[in-house]
């Protein structure tokens, strides 16, 4: 009973990390910054679509590469139990990232059982650290990936290695390596320490019994055999599969032979941009390309019309590469190495885009801020120091296989690229490692009595030095990632730091944070403006903008909108950039507001060249145009055609079509797309007239599917699509007010097509976004019967 209270007591404090994680995902829930799908997203909710359609892997086969499979199949799954939606995900994560602070908190444990504060503690580092709460509510494989490694080790550390648990640690592993291929190196790793482990182990155990050097070398053996058979049946059948698929061996995926040139072009280059790599990729699939291939150091095969052939020519002229300047190879990954441990505040999982406007609330920044670096930044050299104090006095298996993860993922991730996420398996280790340093020094350097040492841990004659390298090098990490020494840095007036990260100027996470706090009042404020616009105050509006703080975007483009709704068009565009000024993705809103305003004039020709230009089109800003647009009274909108920009939202790129006669240009619509008619009403019943487009759904259903027209949230006519051709589909209007506008939503079911369109995107201000197809329309007008 005296035993059991002290146990019972740890488990109660394992309650305080329980709500503290809860309370920090209730807080974030659906409050996470997007701007929409960010890095890999876009790519897994993809191919997970069409699993849960029933289309397999497909999707990948028109892709730059191929994914190891659990983590789509894990979407797809959601996706099939609940349709399109991706909160169940979403939920489901985040029980996983509850599941992952319960197993810190057990692995903690069993580090040491005796030390009470150790469990509590790393748990609750876990369970407040922000990146993992953020994760949750994301479609990135990192969470799963975390609860697979977590449950592995926990299989790998118990007390008593049995059979069983060496299966359960090589499927676990498995698993994780059908999550992350990166794993697939770690396998034999852990092969190699578990030989190492039972040696030990099983000799303590056999020491008293007869035979004791057969009884342990074949106790070995069969921990061993079962762990390699565990972890290769996990593995082998996708492995088959994946080979069969892509037509040739293809162990879990091809994202590597990807990474592998990526990383080598970046050292070859000199500058990291994977443009030339995404063209190398997108010519191997026959894709349009942004540019020609051109030279090549190995020999470039051109279109190719298998991933496994892809995936070998990707691997030689990457390999060329790093042959061709292996110095610069290894200057370019120590960089990533340092890369890797410091912050990079704009990454894209941060959700931090746009924060000099002030779009981030001020709680998310000091979240950022706090629960994220500075948590990370206190928490890396201790752990450190921790694990070196604890390979001194701990018995535990979990310090030396951690050392090993560790090592491990610090030599992989910078022979390719390093981003801040691929940190994020490494941090549930550093907590427990972090908390171990802080009560061993609490207690000047020496854990108590009751605490689990070795027996000579003090008078092994290289525990001081192994402890002072460690602490070397805890410190050399703590300069790496919080660089106060970038407040010394020469630089010229106003220039950017070259090494700040936590703390220094520009770009630290300590003057970043400063900016975004410091912007909000001016975002708020342009929101206030743009509800002044939209309700017509357009004399509080101009009060605004002479009285208030507002974004540099809206100071620059905000007199020409105020000018421009007052309907004093002339002036309204001499208050804004000449055409020869607006050129380029900093000048978007400035070409939008330009181009309504010569639109409105009558002016189509010169309204067309400013809207249908490279980088306006490519931004497909329909979204911004409908919210501050007032654009000019119409019954037709030509849908593809660059005016229609203000008049319908919920649309994708205009592309043409020659395939018909006369050719036109198209827009594909997804659900809840709107259409706008200014002015159109006449007060009597009218005829709403769509020309569709029906053909391109016969690539993934047999027929298109029926399009709902609703009117102030009324539906008011249903019409189909033909999937042979395109068609002009007419649905009665109600009678509506004189002169009022015509708003119309469209609700269709939506497919997501396959990798080419998506492929299409890159180098575009949209890339990465997943298009649900839905109605493809040419044109849209309002008549009288």
């Amino acid at each position: 009973m005296r035993q059991t209270l002290p146990k019972l007591r740890q488990s109660a404090l394992f309650l305080i990390p329980l709500i503290a994680t809860l309370i920090l995902r209730l807080l974030l829930w659906e409050h996470i910054p997007r701007s929409g799908l960010i890095s890999d997203e876009g790519e897994y909710l993809s191919a997970a679509q069409w699993l849960a359609d029933g289309r397999g892997f497909d999707w990948y086969q028109g892709y730059l590469w191929t994914r190891a499979p659990l983590y789509p199949l894990f979407v797809a799954l959601h996706l099939r139990l609940f349709g399109s939606i991706i909160s169940p995900i979403f939920i489901s994560q985040s029980i996983l990232s509850i599941i992952n602070v319960l197993l810190v908190f057990q692995l903690a444990r069993r580090l040491a059982p005796n030390l009470t504060l150790l469990a509590p503690l790393a748990a609750l580092l876990t369970g407040i650290y922000l990146p993992f709460a953020l994760y949750t509510q994301t479609l990135l494989s990192e969470t799963l990936f975390i609860t697979l490694i977590l449950c592995a080790f926990l299989a790998l550390t118990t007390a008593y290695f049995l059979p069983r648990h060496a299966i359960a640690a090589g499927i676990l592993f498995g698993l994780a390596t059908l999550t992350r291929s990166i794993t697939l190196g770690f396998l034999p790793i852990v092969a190699i320490w578990l030989f190492l482990r039972t040696a030990t182990s099983q000799n303590q155990a056999l020491s008293a019994t007869r035979n004791t050097s057969r009884s342990i070398r074949t106790a070995r053996s069969t921990l061993l055999a079962c762990y390699i058979a565990a972890a290769m049946l996990t593995i082998l059948p996708w492995s088959l599969y994946n080979s069969r698929l892509y037509g040739g061996p293809v162990l879990i995926d091809t994202s590597g032979a990807f990474n592998l040139l990526l990383g080598a072009r970046t050292a070859y280059d000199g500058k990291r941009s994977d443009a030339q790599v995404r063209d190398f990729a997108l010519g191997l699939l026959g894709q349009p390309t942004a540019q020609p291939v051109g030279d090549t150091c190995a020999p470039y095969p051109g279109y190719v019309d298998a991933h496994a052939a892809r995936q070998n020519a990707l691997t030689r002229e990457g390999l060329c590469l790093i042959i061709a300047k292996p110095a610069a190879f290894a200057t370019k990954s120590l960089g990533e190495l340092i890369d890797l441990f410091q912050i990079n505040y704009t990454g894209a999982e941060r959700f931090t885009n746009g924060f000099s406007t002030g779009r981030l609330e001020p709680s998310y920044v000091l979240a950022l801020f706090l629960l994220d670096d500075t948590l990370y930044v206190l928490a890396l050299p201790l752990a450190i120091l921790g694990w070196a104090l604890a390979r001194t006095r701990s018995t535990s298996p979990l310090v030396s296989l951690t050392g090993l993860w560790w090592a491990y993922n610090l030599a992989i991730a910078p022979l390719l690229f390093a981003i801040n996420r691929f940190r994020l398996p490494l941090m549930p280790m550093v907590f427990i490692f972090a908390v171990w340093a802080v009560l061993t020094l609490r207690n000047r350097g020496e854990v108590k009595q009751s605490a689990v040492r070795t027996s000579n841990a003090h008078t092994h004659p290289t525990v001081g030095l192994f402890i002072g390298l460690c602490t070397t090098l805890a410190l050399l990490l703590f300069l790496v990632a919080a660089t106060p020494q970038a407040y010394l840095e020469p630089r010229a007036p106003g220039a950017d730091s070259q090494s700040a990260s936590y703390l220094g100027p520009y770009p630290s996470s300590l003057a970043i944070t400063g900016i975004a706090i410091a912007a909000r009042p001016r975002y708020e404020n342009d929101l206030r403006f743009k509800a002044a616009l939209q309700h017509g105050q357009f004399d509080t509006a101009a009060h605004m903008l002479t009285e208030s703080e507002l974004g540099l975007d809206t100071r620059r483009i905000g007199p020409a909108l105020v000018a421009a709704q007052r309907g004093q068009l002339a002036t309204a565009l001499t208050l804004l950039p000449g055409a020869e000024q607006i050129i380029d993705q900093k000048d978007l809103l400035a070409a939008v507001v330009r181009g309504d305003i010569l639109r409105s004039q009558g002016q189509q020709p010169a309204a067309l060249a400013t809207l249908s230009a490279r980088f306006v089109d490519d931004a497909n800003p329909l979204e911004w145009a409908w919210e501050w647009l007032k654009p000019a009274p119409t019954t037709r909108i030509n849908i593809g055609g660059s005016l229609d920009i203000g008049y319908i939202k919920g649309c994708y790129l205009g592309e043409g079509d020659t395939t018909i006669s006369p050719p036109a240009n198209f827009r594909w619509c997804s659900d809840a797309a709107q259409l706008r008619f200014p002015g159109a009403a006449t007060g009597n019943p009218q005829v709403l007239i769509l020309r569709a487009d029906g053909r391109a759904w016969r690539s993934y259903a047999a027929a298109p599917p029926a399009v709902r027209v609703i009117l102030a949230g009324r539906e008011i006519g249903i019409f189909t699509p033909d999937g042979d051709g395109v068609g002009e589909f007419r649905i009665p209007l109600p009678a509506n007010q004189a002169g009022s506008d015509i708003e119309i939503t469209l609700h269709t079911p939506t497919f997501i097509p396959d990798a080419a369109r998506y492929n299409s995107q890159q180098g575009k201000a949209v890339v990465g976004q997943v298009q649900r197809l839905g109605v493809r329309l040419d044109w849209a007008e309002v008549q009288n019967p």
